[in-house]
């Protein structure tokens, strides 16, 4: 069987320039039984660890390489970017093509495309193979570029040179010019003047210089030109060298007038220099399908190929490829046309494959790390004995863990990586940057909490440490850190300055097109109307969630213990509520897959004709948000590296860098908590305090935390604070418990659970171990205890079955069973053959339960975090809300805060010049917060601090003021009117009144001259104009005294405040909620703020907003016929005598029950008009 080798390869991560992922490329081509496949993205090696790997394992050689980009000087900001292709002979090529893309993508080199020199070019060793690609190649483009610069350049200076001739030309009859030339000989000598040392009149003497400056002018020009053909000859040389350099030239089979003609210049090009021809196919797509996809993707995003979009780009086997040349029929022996395709092989066959090293390489601190960590243990184990943190009769245990996990860090080669750990958390506290509890299994380790890299005593809190490292397994150390969002970039360039920017890099992440960017883009290539496009999303979107909810719900129905029971269920079945939503979901999900079909198959097929092929594609790069590699060896040359916006990211992504890389990552992830923790400290003028210093057991703290969502973490939402507020926890493992019954996961135990129901075990001995569960199997730590403290199985051997249970490895927990039962026996007071059933029994009940368990070690460090925030909550209301509004990402944030401050009675006052600053701020004498004006739509801190400049200054009235905002802050015209109508400059008036006052002062203020005839148009008169006006003409008056006309016309205007409607949309747009109060008012007023309705729309619901009070109250009308007989919206203004109050009714396995919670209703109301 013939073949070939594909080199010349685009897959999807040449970002937008293809549809086709590279596992299609090599999954076909291990088909066709091909040898070697090479994948060369445009200036790029986007996740070249994971390519090789697939590749590899499809049994072929993996050929490293990019389509680069060349330009032929840094120079010039010239556009040439030639396309080169490079590919890897052997690993110092791999590391060499790597270093080159770094070096293209740094700023001085990037210029619209990632480039390199023709300098650098020429300087590539022998260890990289370099093609000369399509079309694009210098070989084609160069020597048309530099005709075309030359005849631009040639153009250009002789127009330059035309304009300045004409321009002295005309100076020769400009008598000015001519005047100026005789005055610089005002002081000279007479034999030193021109016309004398000439012998000729002063008049020629001026016209022989103007004739001279023309010659000179012309000599100057003709040798810029005699630079501009030197061009020529620079670049004949630069060619020929090119032609040199190349290992090998590229044909191309597309039967097109300009690809035959420059196939046929490389065939007359390789006869001269004998170099090598070979056919590249310049791949971008697996089949035709797929082409069309990236036609319909490049349209949406208007690239065009000019020539190349017409060509075949599609994957061609032997066979095809042979008869695409034939079709072209160039003027080249065929023969020789068969070699180049044969030279495909032979440049696969000089390529030397390598093997990735994937062992787990862990950065080198210290040359004696091993002792340098006993010390700092020894240290920092003295330091808690000593403050009391560490108790004197607990200090065996202590020693005793310590010893065994560094036992275990030691075999599995972690101690330079929990050394270096230890050094960055401390580093973060000792500069102000709190770090959170723990994130993660890292909570189990004693080792961790000693040297502060956690704040979660495994002693104290029963975590678990196997779950964290297991001695039977090597992987990459893997501890995650929770920092405020604001302090990442420090602890980033902290690590970076620690180990240099060689060693330290940003980890890649590629974007891809989403459901709804697919249908958005293929609609914006078929010019479907915009709001066809988004009802289209619409509907996708409703029969998608449709299907997943309902999808999501069924499994976990499916998942319970008691399913066959809950399918059998009869009316007088406690599990009847089940299977009713269990038919009901399987009903509706069934309906949305049917109207998905149709929306796919019937309504939009042609538009969905494409999105399986778009959808998901990527086509763009970025920084993964969370973490930062480290590593004892270069990552630009090993791993490849890219620079964007002043930062070093890998060109792999997380899972190769895991396991096809084995480094290290250092995963600091922003999390808002616990920047509004440290700021709730730091305005309370308080040090972050650390767990040893906090009451995990004040009973107010508990009983506060139920009382409304806001800022307690994790428990933010809806559902996660009904949750919350039903269980009622006393303590962080009740915190624990309710975070793991959130998860989809825990649909099988939730409801009994809330419910306070205990559960019952195969024996009192597994009820004991899982007491403070209620008896329920929730955390993976809970088996690992059983493995370990009933059965007697090391840590290890624990988290190995554990493990096994999970993913199903029966023939692990078969293995290991003898042990298992053995243990329990041993423990069990039972006789052996009943002892043997019940360990049996929970290990089912494990292996059932296996893909809902949640991990301890990770949610009792989440759950400390929690706990923290409704500590500071309870403690600190003033300081922590104001925290928690400058942290405010949203307007649900900023509307949970402000309830938070209402429910404490912490007045939330409104902005105010000379007081009010960027962010909200405390005043704690009055129970009270100052609005930060940073936080209102539109307005920034740059104006916040621009005002406090003004706030000394004295002010006789608004428009003195307003002479300072317009020339001293940076305040721009809609600002000025959102802080009017917010009354921030109520002490000069209330905000119409004011509003008019700017508008005068805008007309007027810098206003020189009034025509006499717009008098009566500008609001003016006579009298006006006489008294302010410094000059008067026959129609003009001048000379203006604008502040004083300002003034006057002011004191015309009525001080009045905007309608009660108007004031409450300006807030309700501004600040996102709404502040109005009028104290005058009747209490039974409202106005109606937020109005939402559901399926049925005229049972809407609604927050009313009391005149009087400024109450907010939430209420919803159940009578159609109410409503209809009272229509109302958003804004309306309500007359309520009184709420009619209504038991909450809430799903409780599948049936809707009461619950004691009241809710308004809306039954009785007068809409006022």
């Amino acid at each position: 069987m013939e073949r070939y080798t594909i080199y010349h390869c685009h897959s999807n991560r040449s970002l937008l320039d293809s549809c086709t992922d590279y596992k299609e490329y090599a999954d076909r081509v291990a088909e066709l039984g091909y040898k070697a496949l090479a994948l060369t993205e445009h200036g790029n090696a986007y996740n070249w660890v994971e390519k090789k790997m697939y590749i590899n394992s499809k049994g072929l050689k993996y050929i490293h390489g990019v389509e680069c980009y060349l330009t032929a000087s840094l120079e010039e900001k010239v556009r040439d970017n030639y396309h080169t292709i490079l590919l890897a002979k052997n690993y110092e090529g791999v590391k060499e093509i790597n270093l080159l893309i770094d070096k293209s993508t740094q700023p001085d080199h990037r210029y619209y495309k990632p480039r390199i020199t023709f300098e650098e070019f020429f300087n590539i060793s022998d260890n990289v193979i370099k093609i000369s690609a399509c079309l694009a190649s210098p070989l084609n483009k160069y020597p048309k570029d530099i005709q075309k610069q030359m005849a631009e350049k040639t153009a250009a200076l002789k127009q330059e040179l035309a304009n300045k001739v004409a321009e002295l030309e005309k100076q020769k009859n400009d008598q000015k010019a001519m005047i100026k030339w005789f005055k610089q000989f005002d002081d000279s000598e007479e034999e030193e003047l021109p016309w004398v040392i000439n012998g000729c009149i002063p008049g020629d003497s001026y016209l022989h210089y103007i004739e001279a400056q023309i010659d000179k002018l012309k000599q100057y020009y003709d040798n810029l030109l005699e630079e501009v053909q030197l061009m020529n000859v620079t670049a004949r040389e630069t060619f020929y060298k090119l032609l040199k350099t190349y290992d090998y030239y590229e044909i191309q089979p597309h039967d097109f007038p300009e690809q035959k003609r420059y196939n046929e210049f490389l065939y007359a090009a390789s006869k001269q220099t004998g170099e090598p021809l070979i056919a590249g196919t310049d791949t971008h797509s697996i089949d035709y399908y797929k082409a069309e996809c990236r036609s319909i993707l490049q349209k949406a995003k208007r690239i065009e190929y000019a020539d190349e979009d017409k060509f075949d780009l599609t994957l061609k086997t032997y066979e095809e490829l042979v008869e695409m040349f034939r079709i072209q029929n160039c003027d080249i022996p065929f023969d020789v046309i068969l070699q180049a395709i044969e030279n495909t092989n032979v440049m696969a066959d000089s390529v030397t494959d390598f093997e990735l090293d994937t062992s787990v390489k862990y950065p080198k601190l210290y040359d004696n790390e091993e002792e340098v960590l006993k010390k700092r243990i020894f240290d920092k184990l003295h330091e808690k004995i000593d403050a009391g943190i560490i108790k004197k009769k607990k200090i065996p245990e202590y020693v005793k863990r310590i010893k065994e996990e560094m036992r275990v860090f030691k075999k599995i080669n972690m101690i330079g990586f929990m050394l270096f750990m230890s050094e960055l958390v401390c580093w973060c506290w000792e500069n102000g940057i709190p770090v959170g509890p723990c994130r993660g299994s890292v909570g189990g380790s004693t080792v961790a909490y000693i040297t502060d890299i956690i704040d979660v005593d495994p002693v104290i809190w029963n975590t678990i440490f196997s779950r964290f490292a297991n001695e039977d397994r090597e992987e990459v150390g893997d501890i995650d850190l929770d920092i405020s969002p604001d302090q990442r970039e420090l602890v980033y360039n902290h690590i970076i300055e620690s180990f240099g920017y060689d060693k330290t890099a940003y980890i890649l992440a590629i974007g891809t097109v989403s459901d709804k960017g697919t249908i958005d883009e293929i609609g914006r290539a078929l010019d479907i109307p915009l709001d066809e496009v988004a009802h289209i999303k619409e509907m996708y979107s409703a029969y998608k969630d449709t299907i997943e909810s309902t999808g999501k719900r069924i499994k976990e129905i499916e998942d319970m213990i008691h399913f066959d029971e809950i399918k059998q269920a009869n009316k007088e079945s406690e599990y009847y509520g089940l299977r009713r939503d269990y038919e009901n979901k399987i009903t509706e999900r069934d309906k949305a897959i049917k109207q998905m079909n149709d929306l796919k198959d019937n309504q939009y097929r042609k538009l969905f004709y494409y999105f399986d092929g778009i959808n998901g594609t990527p086509v763009s790069q970025s920084i993964h948000p969370a973490g930062i590699v480290v590593s004892p060896v270069t990552l630009p040359d090993n791993y490849g590296t890219f620079w964007n916006d002043g930062k070093r990211i890998m060109c792999i992504n997380m899972e190769e860098i895991h396991d096809g890389a084995g480094l290290v990552k250092y995963d600091l992830l922003g999390l808002k908590n616990l920047e509004i923790i440290r700021k709730c400290y730091e305005y309370a003028g308080l040090p972050y305090p650390k767990s040893h210093q906090i009451n995990w057991n004040d009973k107010k703290v508990w009983n506060d935390i139920v009382l409304c969502p806001a800022g307690v973490f994790q428990f933010e939402s809806p559902y996660a604070y009904e949750m919350l507020k039903n269980y009622g926890p006393q303590c962080i493992n009740d915190l624990s418990m309710i975070n793991a019954s959130l998860r989809p996961s825990g649909a099988s135990y939730r409801d009994r659970l809330l419910a306070g129901e205990t559960n019952k075990n195969p024996s009192p001995l597994i009820d004991e171990l899982l007491k403070d569960n209620r008896g329920f199997l929730i955390f993976q730590e809970d088996v690992i205890a059983f493995l370990q403290k009933i059965c007697g199985l090391s840590g290890s051997e624990a988290d190995n079955v554990r493990r096994a249970i999970g993913r199903k490895q029966m023939g692990r927990l078969q293995k290991a069973l003898p042990s298992i039962l053995k243990g329990y026996c041993k423990m069990s007071p039972q006789p052996q053959d009943v002892a043997e059933e019940e360990a049996k029994t929970f290990l089912k009940i494990i292996e059932d339960s296996s893909n809902y368990m949640f991990g301890y070690n990770h949610s009792t460090g989440y759950s400390m975090i929690g706990y923290m925030c409704a500590f500071c909550r309870y403690y600190y209301p003033e300081e922590f809300i104001a925290a928690y509004l400058n942290c405010a990402n949203n307007t649900d944030d900023i509307l949970m805060g402000t309830e938070l401050a209402k429910i404490k009675n912490i007045e939330i006052k409104n902005i105010k010049f000379r007081k009010s600053g960027a962010e909200y701020t405390v005043d704690k004498a009055n129970h009270a917060l100052y609005k930060g004006i940073a936080s209102i739509k539109f307005c920034n801190a740059q104006i916040a601090n621009d005002l406090l400049e003004l706030a000394t200054n004295r002010y006789n009235n608004f428009t003195e003021v307003l002479a300072d905002v317009n020339t001293k802050t940076s305040v721009n015209s809609r600002q000025l009117t959102i802080l009017i109508g917010l009354n921030y400059f109520e002490e000069f008036g209330k905000n119409q009144y004011l509003m008019q006052v700017t508008d005068l002062y805008n007309k007027f203020a810098t206003c020189k001259i009034i025509s006499k005839k717009k008098l009566e148009d500008l609001g003016l008169t006579e009298y006006l104009m006489k008294k302010y006006a410094g000059k008067e003409t026959a129609s003009q008056y001048r000379k203006l005294n604008n502040a004083g006309l300002i003034a006057e016309l002011s004191t015309r205007l009525e001080d009045k405040a905007m309608s009660v409607i108007d004031q409450v949309k300006f807030e309700k747009e501004y600040l996102q909620y709404v502040v109005y109060v009028n104290p005058k008012v009747n209490q039974c007023f409202y106005v109606v703020t937020d109005y939402k309705t559901f399926k049925e729309v005229r049972k809407p619901y609604c927050v009313l907003h009391n005149i009087k009070t400024g109450d907010d109250v939430k209420a919803r009308v159940t009578s159609i016929k109410v409503y209809q007989d009272n229509p109302f919206g958003e804004f309306s203004i309500l007359k309520v005598p009184h709420f009619t109050k209504k038991k909450k009714k809430k799903c409780v396995n599948g049936t809707w029950q009461e619950t004691d919670e009241l809710e308004n209703i809306l039954d009785e109301y007068e809409v006022i008009k």
